[in-house]
């Protein structure tokens, strides 16, 4: 049986970026970008997807607890392009997160690739497991 009879109408349908509120400031349309966030014993790990985006585009920032996320398109479509259909819709990124005290503030990292942001958001010594030595009575 091949996949396109075993997909039903319902999964090929486009599914629409949500717009952020549109800033007065910049032009086009605001994205909030899809993120995953994975807990590990000493670390959340954040992933966003900014398709169109590079690294130099991209600002990450932690202002008074809230981590910000911004991507810019790094390459605006050629004027004379004419698309016959068209699902992608162009415009920045926008995205923040409230962080508990659960996190290093001090040893965020974040790294790109391929058009997904990585954050690697440590978990402070308190936080992070630990294993306890039982002694003998």
């Amino acid at each position: 049986m091949s996949i396109e009879r075993t997909m039903q109408a319902s999964e090929l349908e486009t599914r629409d970026k949500q717009v952020v509120e549109r800033e007065r400031t910049r032009p086009g349309p605001i994205f909030r970008p899809d993120v995953d966030i994975v807990e590990l014993p000493e670390a959340f790990v954040v992933t966003a997807d900014l398709p169109g985006v590079d690294e130099s585009h991209v600002a990450v920032r932690l202002e008074e607890g809230v981590l910000h996320i911004e991507g810019a398109l790094s390459v605006e479509p050629d004027p004379s392009w004419r698309p016959v259909h068209v699902e992608y819709q162009l415009g920045g990124y926008q995205r923040q997160f409230a962080l508990s005290d659960a996190v290093d503030a001090d040893g965020i990292r974040a790294s790109m690739r391929d058009g997904v942001l990585e954050l690697r958001l440590p978990k402070t010594e308190r936080h992070r497991p630990r294993q306890i030595t039982v002694q003998a009575g």
